[in-house]
């Protein structure tokens, strides 16, 4: 099966190298992994690995340009994103090309990550709706009781940390929007909406996992305004059924999950 390539947006990471030597170390097939520098050097600077690719920025461009520059020099027939303080299952990648159809986006199930330990919490992640008012995704633990004893499952949406598809798929779909959305906020809710409105699938893979860090927040320069140019520019293209490539209408997805909780 095809190589994977993992794409690591990071900007003042702590934990970027536990991240990057856990995914040479977990996956079971050919990877490579691309890690995109924006605006900043780590020190100590990422220990080599082979097949490990470093992309420097001398100044921040955000996430959706990292995201998009290193696709666009991948080798994989599959990008894997992921943020930079995470933890993987073992073989995360041999399970996610197993079950991932051309048209689909596939997100592990998501843990909570014990940063100083390096091992995955009880805290697990699986559920999320889209709040009709901002787009923003909200758990939804609830949703579980539907699909009990299933292992992949439609996904309304997720948190964002982890997205996995075939590489002609990111592009088909046109990379991420770093223009209209600007540089940050709403990635998920963009990833979710171009697979299903495109006439594709969103799906949860329960035979795998990441664990996640809730990083602290982090308010860099200009960084409120494009989370609000990105909320204002969603609305707008998706309740208002705009984007090209569009085969189903944004309240079909809310008739597929039906019943979604109101907000």
């Amino acid at each position: 099966m095809g190589k994977v390539s993992v794409i690591i947006p990071a900007r003042n990471e702590p934990y970027l190298q536990q991240t990057v030597d856990d995914i040479f170390s977990k996956a079971k097939g050919e990877i490579e992994v691309i890690v995109v520098l924006d605006g900043w050097w780590p020190v100590p600077i990422v220990r080599d690995h082979p097949n490990l690719i470093l992309i420097h920025r001398g100044v921040s461009q955000g996430m959706r340009p990292a995201i998009n520059s290193a696709a666009s020099i991948s080798k994989g027939e599959y990008l894997l994103k992921c943020d930079a303080h995470c933890i993987f299952d073992e073989g995360f990648d041999e399970k996610l090309k197993a079950d991932c159809e051309p048209d689909w986006t596939v997100v592990p199930v998501r843990y909570g990550l014990d940063v100083v330990n390096g091992k995955r919490t009880d805290e697990i992640h699986e559920f999320q709706y889209i709040r009709r008012s901002s787009l923003r995704g909200k758990e939804w633990p609830e949703y579980a009781e539907r699909v009990n004893g299933q292992m992949m499952v439609d996904l309304m949406t997720s948190q964002g940390s982890c997205w996995f598809m075939h590489r002609k798929r990111f592009f088909d779909l046109g990379g991420l929007d770093d223009v209209n959305y600007g540089t940050m906020g709403r990635e998920a809710q963009e990833v979710c909406l171009k697979a299903w409105l495109s006439g594709g699938r969103y799906v949860l893979n329960r035979n795998t996992w990441y664990a996640h860090w809730s990083k602290p927040s982090v308010d860099y320069p200009g960084r409120t305004a494009e989370r609000a140019k990105s909320i204002e520019y969603a609305l707008h293209l998706w309740k208002q059924n705009l984007w090209p490539l569009q085969t189903r209408k944004f309240l079909w997805l809310f008739d597929k999950f039906a019943p979604v909780p109101r907000g």
